[in-house]
């Protein structure tokens, strides 16, 4: 998969507080939880757009499972080209061209990809070394991607049936997390007004 898709821990900009939250030994785990749910917010928010920029899914539906340059010649049209993938790993794994089942599938293919990527980047980190700490942070993991496994399956769904693209209706906003979770790291004190400032 390449780097900057959607789904991918290491774009950019959408993944990023997971990964500062990750690489900060300072960072308390619940704030990487708050980090990953952020982020995996904002992923499903994205794919709609995404979605909706390049073709309908329902184009790898009428695949063949024959010629590999036919697959091939059709994923290379997406902008989400991991994304399209996995659609059709997860059309193959289904054994079905249903919409609902292949996106059943992709969706638990999308969140189980998004745990093995935490799971990855986490062994790079001492903190993150002992089987304790390392399976408690993938069990906040799964328990944070899981819960959008429905809103993605929907989008997927919507996608795949050449209809309108389901919307992300979040369920986090911003005033629900402390400053210090949506940045993970604070590199400043916070600022104190100077009793004299008034």
């Amino acid at each position: 998969m390449a780097e900057n898709e959607i789904i991918d821990l290491g774009h950019k900009l959408r993944w990023e507080r997971t990964r500062r939250a990750l690489n900060n030994s300072d960072c308390p785990l619940e704030d990487v939880v708050a980090a990953m749910t952020a982020d995996i917010e904002g992923v499903c928010n994205s794919l709609p757009k995404a979605l909706r920029k390049g073709p309908p899914l329902m184009l790898l539906r009428r695949l063949s499972l024959g010629s590999p340059l036919q697959v091939q010649a059709v994923i290379a049209q997406f902008n989400e080209k991991g994304l399209a993938t996995l659609v059709n790993d997860a059309k193959k794994l289904s054994r079905s061209s249903d919409a609902g089942l292949v996106a059943t599938e992709a969706a638990g293919l999308l969140i189980d990809r998004l745990i093995d990527q935490v799971d990855r980047r986490a062994g790079r980190e001492e903190r993150f070394r002992s089987s304790e700490a390392r399976a408690q942070l993938l069990a906040e993991a799964t328990k944070t991607f899981r819960a959008y496994e429905g809103d993605l399956r929907a989008i997927l769904e919507s996608s795949l049936r050449d209809g309108p693209i389901v919307p992300f209706k979040r369920r986090i906003t911003p005033k629900h997390m402390t400053a210090k979770q949506l940045l993970n790291i604070s590199v400043a004190r916070p600022h104190q007004e100077s009793p004299h400032a008034r």
